[in-house]
């Protein structure tokens, strides 16, 4: 990966989009956000234009500068398994890799791209092999590339999940601490996933149908207040509600379901000797959720900030654990067998090479023939004008490719016919829009809406929070509104020199709508 500009390394675990900047082997700025709603579903991006749009506002209000990406792949997007074979030349493991997952894959195999890191053999078996192997779809790789395009990025390195936690578990430099049975907790909002290694290596993994949502609702019904909210409040331990009792039990519950994964683990594996809990995720920020872990489990239990506090500032490394890993997965040298992020492209046909050939042919012919002179001459003229007219054709073939992608680029978000109807259904196309207008004639700048029967959801960015305050106040003057609220605001800062300044303030609204407001169309 290039070093002297800085790569970016990003990650989509649990809704949440993680971005660290590393510049000369550096981390310089570890940052993390809550992705809005309909726009990724767990770590599957399901809307690439306004996931492009989300990433490339966070890198610019964040002062990311920097245009290479490294890309953490999910383990839920590929399919991920231990094999073990005779030993063989590499160009024959590339052969018969793909045939280990015929079991697994749907489709044919050229929709797949298959890679793999060999293994140290416990057994110390000379005649065979032991291989961590990837399957992962042609499509998903193409979509991550044009989704960084979108977003003004280049993508130079793809990593599997799996293969950045062993990168992360390389990092710790102690040998007696690499080889210990470790399992990480990563507790997101909807689930908890249990990853396993050994001596360094992934061993298996597991989920939990469990997941914060469980604490942001027990939060929300005695505050009596949205999800949205309890969540902004949740994270900022807002009048300690962290501590509420409804709150206690929900962390007692989960709890009780980490209990039960992990003896369903040591009883199926009766070898293991796992003592080692890393917790990571938004889940690890929680510290009541935490301690009780901690007091719980009869094992070392640990946060990610405090395995690793090299990288930790304010603990952004217990969510940015991803970006982190997979740009150290260079230095430590973890990776896979060939370069995942410009696998399953299409090779560019060299034009100039074609038609340098093409003149070295007829010259050529041109030399050689001593008889039928003038024919010979005729048939250059022919060639060369066909040629001319080939070489026509596909410079205007590349100009409209060019203005297309352009157009595309800068006006997909405009066209109502090119919206899917995924896209279609949050947008109202008349007086909606109008409330849009209202907003930026406030001076205020709109970065994501949806629109859901007669509330309409909108994300903003703000000079400071007496004008959010004010807005609703306005908006509630317009025919079609019926009443305006806010949801959550956050004051942003920026720091110059080592003093830190407000820097506006993002906060959401809704809007309900009077009834039938949300259905006029053109």
């Amino acid at each position: 990966m290039p070093k002297n500009d800085g790569v970016l390394g990003i990650s989509v675990t649990h809704g949440r989009l993680a971005l660290t900047l590393m510049k000369g082997g550096i981390v310089r700025k570890s940052e993390w956000e809550e992705i809005p709603d309909n726009i990724v579903e767990g770590t599957k991006i399901i809307s690439q234009n306004l996931f492009a749009d989300f990433l490339r506002e966070q890198i610019k209000e964040k002062g990311i500068k920097c245009k290479t990406a490294a890309y953490v792949i999910p383990d839920s997007d590929i399919f991920v398994k231990n094999i073990t074979m005779p030993k063989i030349a590499d160009d024959q493991l590339r052969f018969n890799v793909p045939f280990e997952f015929k079991d697994l894959i749907q489709g044919e195999l050229n929709q797949y791209v298959f890679d793999y890191v060999k293994r140290e053999s416990a057994s110390n078996d000379e005649n065979t092999i032991n291989l961590l192997a990837y399957a992962v779809p042609v499509n998903s790789l193409a979509n991550i590339r044009e989704t960084l395009k979108q977003a003004g990025l280049k993508l130079v390195k793809a990593l599997p999940e799996t293969s950045v936690y062993e990168a992360l578990i390389g990092a710790l430099g102690n040998e007696e601490e690499i080889k210990k049975e470790r399992c990480f907790m990563d507790i997101g909002r909807r689930a908890i996933r249990m990853m396993i290694f050994k001596n360094g290596e992934f061993k298996l993994s597991h989920f939990i149908d469990v997941g914060e949502d469980q604490v942001i609702r027990a939060i929300a019904d005695e505050l009596n207040v949205d999800t949205h909210l309890a969540i902004t409040y949740l994270r900022s331990r807002y009048q300690d509600c962290d501590k509420l009792p409804s709150a206690v039990n929900a962390y007692k519950d989960i709890s009780i379901e980490i209990l039960k994964g992990l003896n369903f683990y040591e009883m199926s594996d009766m070898t293991s000797r796992l003592k080692d809990i890393v917790l990571c995720g938004t889940g690890a920020m929680t510290e009541p959720l935490v301690e009780m872990l901690k007091e719980r489990l009869d094992k070392t239990v640990v946060t990610m900030d405090e395995l690793y506090p090299n990288y930790n500032k304010e603990k952004e490394i217990n969510v940015t654990y991803g970006s982190v890993g997979v740009l150290l997965s260079d230095a430590l040298g973890v990776a896979t067998n060939s370069n995942l992020a410009s696998a399953g492209q299409k090779k560019k046909t060299n034009l100039k090479a074609v038609f340098g050939t093409i003149a070295a042919i007829l010259v050529a012919a041109l030399l050689i023939g001593k008889f039928g002179f003038v024919d010979r001459l005729n048939t250059l003229a022919n060639e060369r004008e066909r040629a001319n007219e080939l070489q026509q054709q596909i410079n205007e073939q590349s100009k409209f490719i060019k203005e297309s992608e352009q157009l595309t680029q800068e006006y997909y978000h405009y066209s109502w016919d090119q919206m899917s109807d995924e896209e279609k259904s949050r947008v109202s196309r008349v007086d909606t829009l109008k409330l849009i207008d209202l907003i930026g004639s406030q001076g205020m700048k709109v970065k994501f809406m949806d629109l859901s029967s007669e509330t309409l959801t909108i994300d903003l960015l703000a000079n400071d929070l007496d004008s959010v305050s004010k807005l609703t106040t306005v908006m509630e003057e317009e025919d079609i509104v019926e009443s305006c609220s806010v949801v959550s605001a956050k004051t942003l800062t920026e720091e110059t020199d080592g003093v830190k300044t407000d820097a506006g303030v993002t906060a959401q609204i809704k809007v309900h709508l009077t009834k039938g407001s949300s259905e006029e169309e053109n």
